[in-house]
């Protein structure tokens, strides 16, 4: 018996750090967001871009070249490594474009929607079953975007264009790095994904260069800061706890971001928008909870490294 309430003890402190490191990666996001959002206002988002796959590329590119670094890099499908580079960087200058003329906390909520589109691509290239939790979420989520968006409404913003195109190109990038998942290591696939949004960044990049001052390059570094706490914390949430325990917590970005945007923007969302979030929130929360405990889900630390791959968005 003492073994037994020993085990429980540690289950429950590994639940809890679990849940801890999902709200820190919830945070980074929110932060992550709301820089960006600052940014993009004296600069282009081109160059926004550009500047912020540079630098997640210098910072990891100690830890990918630590150790062997020809076995750690070698792949044999660079052509996936490329493709995967370009989805990666069109979604994010498509929602810098978007966060630059729409309220931060509507652009975050907007960003779920890659999780219906990866679950669609499942379904119709990949041959995975659409269950009812998951055809619950889908339904929930669009009717949600539609009280966000709010079509027909006043003037529709059509900058949400780029938001929804954002989504596409990371679900497509998601596709992407389920087939590189088999074969290739997570060090090279962070490394090429990193190099090539950078080169094919560039040209784009130079052509909208504007001045940079001081506070730009603290507000770039600490993006990217932003973007290896959120991917080094997510991954750590899966390896202490259940997804069923942990990923609920991932919606907290909205309400960090919903109180980062009222506090740093002066942006309050009106009532349509706050039914949208609810709505978005519940279907995923329900989805989460019905597929995981249906299959009693127990992830290997292999399948969490592609799980936080495949969450990637930025």
């Amino acid at each position: 018996m003492p073994g037994k309430a020993v085990a429980t003890k540690l289950k429950h402190n590994k639940s809890l750090s679990g849940i801890l490191l999902m709200i820190l990666h919830a945070i980074s996001m929110s932060i992550l967001y709301l820089l960006s959002k600052e940014l993009s206002q004296p600069l282009h988002p081109f160059q926004v871009a550009f500047l912020y796959k540079l630098t997640i590329l210098i910072c990891v590119l100690p830890w990918c070249l630590h150790g062997n670094y020809k076995a750690n890099l070698k792949t044999r499908r660079i052509g996936l490594h490329v493709a995967r580079g370009t989805f990666s960087l069109l979604g994010t200058l498509c929602f810098f474009i978007g966060l630059k003329q729409i309220e931060v906390t509507n652009a975050a909520a907007i960003t779920y929607l890659d999780h219906i589109l990866v679950i669609l691509i499942g379904f119709l290239y990949f041959k995975e079953k659409l269950s009812h939790s998951k055809m619950v979420m889908i339904a929930l989520s669009f009717i949600g975007v539609l009280f966000i968006v709010k079509p027909g409404i006043g003037g529709f913003n059509y900058y949400y264009f780029y938001l929804f195109l954002a989504v596409i190109f990371w679900a497509m990038n998601c596709t992407v790095i389920k087939m590189l998942g088999s074969s290739e290591r997570t060090k090279a696939q962070l490394f090429y994904v990193m190099l090539f949004s950078s080169i094919f960044s560039l040209p784009l990049a130079l052509y909208e260069w504007r001045a940079i001052e001081p506070w730009h390059v603290k507000y770039i570094f600490a993006i990217a800061i932003c973007y290896l706490i959120h991917a080094i914390a997510f991954f750590k949430a899966l390896k202490y706890a259940d997804i069923s325990t942990v990923m609920p917590f991932d919606y907290c970005r909205l309400v960090f971001t919903g109180l980062l945007g009222i506090v740093f923007l002066s942006e309050v969302p009106d009532t349509y928008a706050v039914i949208g979030y609810l709505m978005i929130v519940i279907g995923g929360i329900y989805s989460i909870n019905h597929e995981t405990r249906k299959k009693n889900v127990k992830i290997t630390p292999a399948e969490s490294t592609k799980l936080e791959a495949e969450y990637e968005q930025l």
